[in-house]
């Protein structure tokens, strides 16, 4: 899931900057795993990866899938032996049910004295119960190639590759050509359709216009960048390297942060403009302040980290085994606290508590703030409840939303003077 991220004048978070260090535990340890994906607290999935031997040796590939949150893994294998080897390192998923699963893949030739190696895509429709090679539309001739980066915004799956022949590399997004000569591919991030980057060949490229239109924009020797709207970024490097942008990437002057820490870090992941982790080799850090400031949160190297809120996150270790956040949740629960004019606004879990205090400042053009619309979407927008629909005058009001399906969603309070959109975790 890609994020949503409304700025609101006047609105304050309240953090209490003196918290416990939270920690990470294991939950799957294989020693397999290459890539992990969580559409939502519960639906997960992880690719694995074993190869006995080399030239000559056999892949296996496993497709490992939780509906409850990564407590029980199931495992599915992604072919039997009549089928080429497999040789798949990535997974997406948008939703509980459409994924991607990409990688590379052998074809045994017996007209050519060696195999000839294609980097392929994998699509379904049903949580991978079945899936097919998506052929002519994201498939390559060339030799040498790979799938090395999938993800998603608003329900719209992106990857990135590369083909290399002969006479050089190129690099694709989305079966088109982007760049040429190049053997680095870095990071992709998407927050719609519209808005995207790409890291590859030590260059940053950007688009406003969807796909066809994306640009390089300058060199950018980074690993992983994490956008939350189409303004604010954050991208990770070697030696703790962190950068921030509030303008799109644009000016090739970022921000540097002091991360505290002279590891290299891979992955970066925020939930919103103040909360977000920065992981690498021996290190997971967490910031709640936009990353002005960084604590150490777990010693471990990751390559990988999924994160749905300041509750539900995970991270791909170094030796191929998955772990899981164990936040404090008291501490949490009060990060989600937001108070814009009159009107203080808390969400826990599957409830919603709003607060209109007694004000002095009270004038006689707006006697008091008046929540027109508590609205509830799902992750690709769509209204599945209308929570409250009147006017609420001073008091305390707590309300329950009817939604049956555990997951995470977004609520949108509309008062006569702003809109807020934050996320919620609904569990039954």
């Amino acid at each position: 899931m890609k994020k949503y991220c409304l700025v609101v004048l006047g609105l304050s978070m309240f953090i209490k900057m003196s918290y416990a260090v939270n920690s990470w535990t294991t939950q799957y340890s294989s020693g397999y795993a290459r890539d992990i994906s969580f559409p939502d607290s519960l639906h997960g999935w992880a690719i694995e990866l074993k190869m006995s031997g080399f030239e000559g040796g056999k892949v296996y590939n496993n497709i490992l899938f939780t509906t409850d949150g990564g407590k029980i893994w199931n495992v599915k294998p992604t072919s039997t032996t009549s089928e080429p080897e497999h040789y798949m390192t990535k997974i997406c998923f948008a939703d509980s049910l459409v994924g991607l699963l990409g990688g590379w893949w052998r074809s045994f030739d017996t007209g050519s004295p060696y195999p000839g190696e294609n980097w392929a895509l994998v699509s379904t429709g049903n949580a991978f119960g079945t899936y097919n090679l998506k052929e002519g539309d994201a498939s390559s001739h060339y030799q040498h190639g790979g799938i090395e980066s999938i993800e998603t915004a608003t329900g719209k799956l992106f990857w990135s590759c590369v083909e290399s022949g002969i006479t050089g590399s190129n690099v694709y997004l989305n079966g088109r050509c982007i760049d040429w000569w190049t053997t680095i591919i870095g990071a992709i991030c998407f927050i719609d359709t519209s808005y995207g980057w790409v890291c590859c060949n030590y260059k940053l490229f950007k688009t406003t216009k969807g796909i066809d239109s994306l640009s390089p924009l300058y060199s950018f020797s980074m690993n992983d960048i994490d956008f939350v709207d189409s303004l604010h970024g954050w991208a990770v490097g070697d030696t703790g390297t962190i950068l921030y942008t509030d303008n799109g990437g644009t000016d090739s002057v970022w921000d540097t942060l002091t991360s505290g820490v002279t590891n290299n870090l891979k992955c970066v992941k925020f939930v919103d403009s103040l909360n977000g982790w920065a992981g690498g080799t021996g290190v997971i850090l967490r910031t709640r302040d936009g990353g002005q400031t960084w604590v150490t949160e777990y010693s471990d190297t990751v390559s990988k980290i999924c994160a749905l809120d300041t509750i539900y996150a995970w991270a791909l270790r170094g030796n191929g085994n998955i772990l899981k956040y164990n936040p404090v949740i008291g501490e949490e629960e009060e990060r989600l606290s937001v108070v814009s004019g009159q009107l203080s606004v808390k969400i826990i879990k599957d409830k919603i508590y709003l607060s209109v205090p007694n004000n002095e400042y009270t004038n006689m053009e707006h006697p008091a703030l008046a929540v027109t619309l508590i609205t509830i979407y799902d992750l690709c927008g769509r209204e599945k409840e209308v929570v409250y629909n009147g006017t609420l005058s001073k008091g305390n009001y707590t309300f329950t939303p009817n939604i049956r399906t555990n997951g995470i969603y977004f609520v949108r309070l509309k008062t006569n003077n702003f809109t807020e959109t934050k996320k919620i975790t609904i569990i039954k």
